[in-house]
């Protein structure tokens, strides 16, 4: 970080807009909350430097969060656009272990915030590092800092307490703080479509509402064969997001599971997947 600057947003009163508490910081605690976020700004920094990310500037972006991790570091998403009708909620880095998608990210928020065009009649809600204390461990691992898989801990109508180490469901559904911020985006700023990056099973795969008739399926497909990606129905597992988000909420959820997860894979991935990512905003809600 250069400078004193903090261009992010210290957003303390919308709290109760996102149904969600403080995580200690009170509303006169501006300033400390600037420090916290100065620190993990440049510990972020660090890291992608040790990756070869050159090129993301985390300062040039407008940054809100309202809760943080058992390793006291920020849940952080930005949002551009101000549309009730189409909103669209991207979320990467849940596996801290799948760095592309953090580097994508990252990335597709500088793009928007360089070009407004593409917001003018929607709104886009970026989640770039779902799970901070997984993606600066070293070495970076799957889970969060107490062993649990955020995507197999949110409470959905079948979860089951699972103990496999790499997919720990946690001691109760909805028990971590990831957890909680991703629902907390969700009933904030109610997304038409989300869409979640993984890696590095590679293929598309879609849960939600659906036919093959349908204009988003339709869509998917064609996409399918133009990335070298297969669309797939994938398994639903208890405690996921498609479960929680597209299986119970009828919300479109589209996961996209990268082909790698090695980390310089990121630029050329953001190549391939920016013109899908800028497609699926002007589908029919």
């Amino acid at each position: 970080m250069k400078g004193n600057r903090f261009p992010f947003r210290i957003a303390v009163l919308v709290l109760c807009l996102m149904a969600i508490p403080s995580v200690g910081v009170a509303p006169a605690g501006a300033q400390e909350k600037a420090g916290e976020f100065h620190k993990f700004a440049s510990e972020l920094e660090r890291h992608f430097e040790n990756l070869g990310w050159k090129d993301l500037d985390i300062e040039k972006l407008d940054w809100e969060y309202h809760r943080k991790t058992r390793g006291n570091r920020p849940l952080v998403f930005t949002s551009f656009g101000k549309s009730s009708g189409k909103v669209v909620l991207f979320l990467g880095g849940v596996h801290g272990d799948e760095s592309p998608s953090v580097y994508i990210l990252f990335r597709l928020a500088q793009f928007l915030k360089k070009n407004p065009e593409f917001y003018s009649n929607k709104t886009i809600v970026i989640a770039p590092l779902v799970n901070p204390d997984g993606f600066l461990a070293r070495p970076q691992r799957r889970t969060n800092s107490t062993g649990v898989d955020i995507n197999r801990n949110f409470p959905t109508k079948d979860w089951k307490r699972s103990t496999k180490d790499r997919y720990y469901s946690g001691p109760q559904a909805n028990s971590e703080s990831e957890t909680k911020f991703q629902i907390a985006l969700v009933n904030r700023f109610k997304p038409s479509h989300i869409i979640s990056i993984h890696s590095p099973l590679g293929f598309n795969d879609y849960d939600g509402p659906s036919s093959d008739l349908d204009s988003l399926v339709i869509w998917l497909k064609k996409v399918s064969k133009e990335n070298g990606l297969p669309l797939r129905r994938y398994q639903v597992f208890p405690g996921s997001l498609g479960n929680y988000a597209g299986m119970e909420r009828r919300i479109h959820t589209l996961t996209l599971e990268l082909p790698s997860s090695e980390p310089l894979k990121g630029a050329e991935y953001f190549d391939q997947f920016k013109r899908m990512f800028l497609d699926i905003l002007d589908l029919n809600p």
